[in-house]
């Protein structure tokens, strides 16, 4: 961990988040809140169903930390995030965003009686390696709605306000934890974005740190469909080669 508590740190980032949703909300138009989706291609109310729906389930992950039922677990993510755009995608935007804000409120009341112990510890997280429960709030909190955004800038055909959003996001879950797969993993997500927007030289350079930091990732990467763009460049392969 770096400098203050896992919380603190926390309490900042999801400030950061609320005040990048809110200055996306309030730079739509109506017809961009009102425009209907397609499931392979979402509208700006598609994007906040969907992370809406996975902050209630971080709420649920938060509440069994302190002793309630943890939430039941899911086995495809792919066809959970189908149907939760089915489920929604013929509500109006004013709908969605009382149900969004009505989850935010629920997550910050229960994050407030969170300690720093459950934090750490792995109760009710959920997920590979079944991790802390910080990082489990970094991720769905944190990461996931700024990507969210950063995808509404990029269908906006606002690349340099995407970029920034990614950016900012991947500097301030830097700043949580010092350890070498925390490192990494920060590292890789935000080479990934760069090589699904055709910057290869920024991908590799960050793929380079990456790996370096948390060499498991190197294994990962070969299936990872987020680096397809690399695969035929000789320093991809080189980057991947196993000593």
């Amino acid at each position: 961990m770096t400098g203050s508590s896992y919380k603190d740190n926390l309490e900042k980032l999801l400030a950061d988040v609320r005040a990048e949703e809110q200055a996306l909300c309030d730079s739509l138009s109506d017809d961009e809140r009102n425009a209907a989706g397609e499931i392979d291609r979402w509208a700006p109310k598609d994007h906040l169903a969907h992370t809406t729906f996975w902050t209630e389930r971080l709420v649920k992950q938060l509440q069994a930390a302190t002793g309630d039922e943890p939430p039941g677990s899911i086995e495809d993510y792919q066809k959970t995030n189908d149907e939760v755009f089915e489920a929604n995608k013929n509500r109006n935007w004013e709908d969605i965003l009382a149900w969004a804000e009505k989850v935010s409120r629920q997550f910050h009341t229960v994050f407030d009686t969170v300690s720093e112990k459950m934090l750490e510890d792995t109760a009710g997280s959920e997920g590979a390696g079944r991790r802390p429960l910080w990082q489990n709030v970094a991720f769905t909190g944190v990461y996931h709605p700024m990507h969210h955004i950063a995808d509404i800038y990029l269908e906006r055909e606002d690349m340099q306000g995407a970029q920034a959003v990614q950016e900012r996001v991947a500097e301030g879950l830097a700043a949580l934890d010092d350890s070498d797969a925390w490192q990494g993993r920060t590292q890789y997500n935000l080479a990934c974005f760069y090589a699904l927007h055709d910057k290869p030289e920024r991908a590799l350079a960050l793929l380079k740190i990456a790996f370096k930091r948390a060499p498991n990732l190197m294994e990962w990467s070969k299936q990872d469909s987020d680096l397809d763009s690399l695969r035929e460049l000789p320093e991809f392969h080189a980057l991947v080669v196993n000593d």
